[in-house]
């Protein structure tokens, strides 16, 4: 029986990649839903996330940011607006424009979602051994670079604090 070549290295880690992203996001996903109280959505992490970290900022800015339609991030602020988590207000210099602002309860929940966000990777970390735990961060920070040139649209959000 013939053995087949290996794939070149940078095809099997995009193999594996590609194969171990969408795991990793379900299980963020669903431990946001399970242990939050705000019960926030991927969705509006990221649009919290983008507010917090732009400030002011159009419903357009953030469909871009997002690589999304307007009517479907409209929906999502909606829901964020609906529970006080977002601040909606016309734009003075252009009543047609809707700027968009994080409020005080959505930028804690925000955090409250980081936070057990990072607890529930760490506990899944955990069990790597810490040569394996120090090659992966390695390979994160490596990889950081590469997709902020990708997107340069998309601010490259620095750790939030220690204390958050």
């Amino acid at each position: 029986m013939e053995e087949k070549p290996s794939p070149e290295p940078a095809l099997e880690c995009a193999v594996e990649f590609l194969e171990v992203l969408p795991l990793i996001m379900g299980s963020l996903h669903c431990e946001m839903r399970r242990e939050t109280a705000s019960k926030l959505t991927m969705a509006q992490f990221r649009v919290l996330t983008i507010l917090n970290h732009q400030g002011t900022t159009s419903v357009t800015k953030i469909a871009k940011l997002m690589h999304l339609g307007l009517p479907a991030t409209s929906k999502i602020i909606d829901g964020l607006v609906s529970s006080k988590a977002v601040i909606r207000r016309g734009d003075p210099a252009d009543r047609r424009r809707v700027l968009l602002d994080i409020s005080s309860r959505g930028r804690s929940e925000l955090l409250a979602t980081r936070a057990i966000t990072h607890q529930h990777l760490a506990k899944l970390l955990a069990p790597l051994s810490e040569d394996n735990r120090t090659k992966l961060l390695e390979a994160l920070r490596a990889l950081r670079p590469i997709f902020v040139k990708l997107s340069p649209d998309i601010p490259d959000l620095p750790p939030p604090p220690a204390d958050e």
